[in-house]
Formats: structure tokens, C-alpha cells, sequence
């Protein structure tokens, strides 16, 4: 089989030229299953490889000496699903020293939802259209610094890592896809068949689960009003940054649009249910009915927010614009998203969380490094990060995490995030943790 495959390359420029897919897609890393490796070649040659727990080294070892070298490059479709299933089998991370090219990955900045391609020619065609499209130019830096890392051991540690469910009496593994949702968020599901969502756990489901030992307990960091600060980043508007400077965001929004002073938890609500809502887009007649308001008093701080806060509307208006002239809208980043037309005005949330994303994803890839052999991350959820503690680590794994989250941006430069962190065995009654790591 291999010495067949062997053939095959050197017939091929040593593999050069080929597409490296599996099937099935989704790889379940909690069933013992038997995938089919499939090699398409420029000339149209389909060669399958199937692999079991008695060949899977052998062929492992073969790859990375053939195909995966050095200086090879690998045109590839949804990779990270491959290293997950390869770490769930041997215990070790799949690197390699070839070039890794996910098409799946690198489309999804385009704007396109396309399945994966049936062979060389076409995945080939589709890789060169990104070329000359301009599109790699863009999302060179985020791909190479951020999504490959993703792919290749951040998501795969943690769909692997797992979490104890005491409903269903087993260990139960979250489900990622990296370019899932339009505006760059991991997409959760329960694809495996021993799965759990996070993205979708109610009380229930949160008081089952439990750490992977009678020690183990969470840890969890979560950022405070990112999309805020994100958007005083993005928009450099000199009041929304000087406000971000204070202790509680939210406090100085309200007392700057309030013009009250007597601050408390449900002002903290309704200023949140009324900020970010406007910035999107949120018309008078909708604020009133969900905040109870009159529809002059929405109208007015409607237009109060619209004052305070100039360089906002003009930094989420240029994006507007880009709709309504071309059908989409490219974020800071390259990523691409189509609106349709009587939808234009939801550009406005995705050129903030989009890049929020980027962010919050670049701070997962630093958390799971900077813990790496120290601890696993359980899960995560958007702006949120859950990682297993114990009584002699959790002090260390609290000042490492709390540290790592709260530094500058590498993406987005000087952008410094504030992060709350909780501690506890029971997911719905986390206890918080303070700045000098007292629970």
C-alpha cells in the first residue's frame, strides 16, 4: 500500500502536486473508526489509503517523510479535524515540517461557503483564484499566526481534553469548527457521539459537568465589555478611549449619556442593553419597546449617543457604505461577508466582532501555549476561556491566565483588555476570584 503510494509520488514531482483530504469529514474522536486518507494528483490519479489502530504509525511516519516534508507544500481541506483524530490516537500532536494550505480555512475569508473540492484540478483552480484575487496578500498574517496554530494543536488539545458528564455517565468532547460562524467565532456542536456544546448548555447540562478527576475544578476567565473596547480601537474615538481608561466601562457610558452620577447593577443592564444596540443600529421604536422607554426618550439618546460619540458612526458608517455600494464588506483583517440588501445594516455589528474575533482567538492560541503542560482548557466560548484547576495549581494557573489575557494585543496594537476570572466545581455557581487571587 505504502510502497504503491511511494510510486505514485515520485511519478508526481514527489507529491507536489496533489490535494490531501479524508472521509468522513467529521473524524469522531470518541468512536474507534477507520478513515480513508485520499491523495488526488495533478494527473487525475485518486489513490486511498484506509487507516486502523495496527497501520496508523506506520503511515503517520510515512507521510511526514513524503508528502508532509520539508518544503513541501500541502494543499489540504479542514486539517485540524485530521490532527485532532491523529492526536486522539497517539497521544501526540501531528506536526510537520510541510507548509500546510487549508482551502477551507482560507476561503472562508472570501465570503464563500463552498464544499471541498473532488479533486487536484479544482482544489488548484480555487487556491489560484485566492491569489490573484488578493485575498492571501490580506490574510497572510492572521492565517500563518493565528489560524495555523489553531488548526494544527490549540483546537485539537481541546476537543481531546475533554469533560466528565454526570448525566450521561462518560466523558463527553466539544465539537469546533475554526471558520464556522460569519463573523470568524468558532462554531460549537455535537458532531461526536460522545459530544457536548458549550456554546448551548443550560443549567442542567452546565451542573453536570464536572472536572476529569474528584481534584480537577474550572477556572474561568472571561474579558469584560470587549466589543466596547474593540470598538474605541477601531473607531479611535477620544471619549469612548478615555473612557476605557476608567475602572467599570459601563459606569462611564452611563454617567457620559445618563448625566447621572448614581450608578448601580441595573443601570450596568440598561446601558448595556442600550449601548451596543444603537452602535448596530437598534431603531427608536425597538429600544423603546425593549428597554420600556418612551419613543422620545429613545429618540433622544439616540441622538445623544450619535453626539458623545462621532468617530463610532463614521468608523461603522464607512462599512455601511461598503454594502450598499458592493453587496459586502471586508474587515480590518480581509474577511470578507455578503449582505443582502434590506440586511446592510448588520455590517455594523460585524465590523466590530469580527475583529473581536481575531482577538479573541489570538489570546486563546497565547492561553493554551502559555499553560501548555500545566493544564488543559475544558472549553471555549467566544470571549471566554475554561480551564481545569487543583487545589496545589490553581494560584499559578490564575496569575498565568489572568497575565497572558490582560497583555496588548499583537493584532491589534495597544488594544488592552480587562478580565474577570472565576473559580469553582459547579459551572453555575463559579466564585469570583480577585486581582490578589483570593477566591
Amino acid at each position: 500500500m505504502l510502497s504503491e503510494l511511494a510510486t505514485l509520488l515520485t511519478e508526481n514531482d514527489l507529491g507536489q502536486n496533489l490535494f490531501f483530504a479524508f472521509s468522513p469529514d467529521i473524524l469522531d474522536i470518541t468512536e474507534d473508526i477507520t478513515p480513508e486518507l485520499r491523495f488526488y494528483f495533478k494527473d487525475s490519479v485518486d489513490f486511498k489509503i484506509v487507516i486502523n489502530n495496527s497501520n496508523i504509525h506506520n503511515v503517520l511516519s510515512f507521510l511526514k517523510l513524503t508528502v508532509f516534508a520539508k518544503n513541501m507544500k500541502v494543499l489540504t481541506w479542514n486539517w485540524k479535524n485530521f490532527a485532532s483524530y491523529v492526536l486522539s490516537k497517539t497521544g501526540k500532536d501531528y506536526l510537520i515540517d510541510g507548509q500546510i494550505i487549508d482551502l477551507k480555512i482560507i476561503e472562508s475569508y472570501s465570503g464563500k461557503k463552498l464544499k471541498s473540492p473532488e479533486n487536484y484540478v479544482e482544489a488548484a483552480n480555487r487556491l489560484r483564484n485566492i491569489f490573484v484575487s488578493g485575498t492571501w496578500k490580506e490574510i497572510e498574517n492572521v492565517y500563518k499566526n493565528l489560524h495555523l496554530p489553531l488548526m494544527t494543536t490549540v483546537i485539537p488539545n481541546i476537543e481531546n481534553s475533554g469533560i466528565i458528564s454526570l448525566s450521561e455517565g462518560k466523558k463527553v468532547h466539544a465539537y469546533y469548527e475554526i471558520d464556522g460562524q460569519e463573523n470568524g467565532r468558532l462554531k460549537c456542536s455535537k458532531a461526536f457521539n460522545s459530544g457536548f456544546c458549550p456554546h448551548a448548555m443550560i443549567p442542567e447540562t452546565r451542573e453536570s459537568l464536572k472536572g476529569r478527576d474528584c481534584e480537577e475544578f474550572f477556572i474561568s476567565f472571561d474579558f469584560k465589555g470587549q466589543e466596547v473596547y474593540q470598538l474605541a480601537w477601531l473607531s479611535n474615538d477620544p471619549l469612548l478611549k478615555k473612557l476605557c481608561e476608567l475602572p467599570d466601562i459601563y459606569c462611564g457610558l452611563y454617567e457620559a449619556i445618563m448625566e447621572d452620577k448614581n450608578f448601580d447593577k441595573n443601570k450596568r443592564d440598561f446601558i448595556k442593553k442600550i449601548f451596543l444596540p444603537i452602535i448596530y443600529g437598534q431603531s427608536a421604536n425597538m429600544l423603546a419597546q425593549k428597554c420600556g422607554l418612551q419613543q422620545s426618550v429613545a429618540e433622544e439618546k439616540i441622538q445623544k449617543i450619535q453626539t458623545l460619540f462621532p468617530e463610532v458612526f463614521k468608523f461603522t458608517d464607512k462599512y455601511l457604505k461598503q454594502v450598499q455600494e458592493h453587496g459586502f464588506a471586508k474587515d480590518i483583517f480581509g474577511k470578507v461577508r455578503n449582505f443582502e440588501a434590506n440586511k446592510a445594516y448588520l455590517v455594523k455589528n460585524f465590523s466590530i466582532s469580527s475583529p473581536a474575533t481575531v482577538v479573541c482567538l489570538e489570546k486563546l492560541v497565547k492561553l493554551y501555549y502559555k499553560l501548555k503542560n500545566k493544564t488543559d482548557i475544558a472549553f471555549t466560548i467566544h470571549d471566554g476561556y475554561v480551564v481545569y484547576a487543583n487545589k496545589e495549581n490553581w494560584k499559578k494557573i490564575f496569575k498565568m491566565g489572568h497575565e497572558v489575557l490582560s497583555e496588548d494585543s499583537e493584532f491589534c496594537p495597544g488594544l488592552k483588555l480587562k478580565v474577570s476570572v472565576k473559580a469553582g466545581k459547579n459551572l453555575n455557581d463559579l466564585k469570583t476570584i480577585s486581582r490578589k487571587g483570593d477566591l
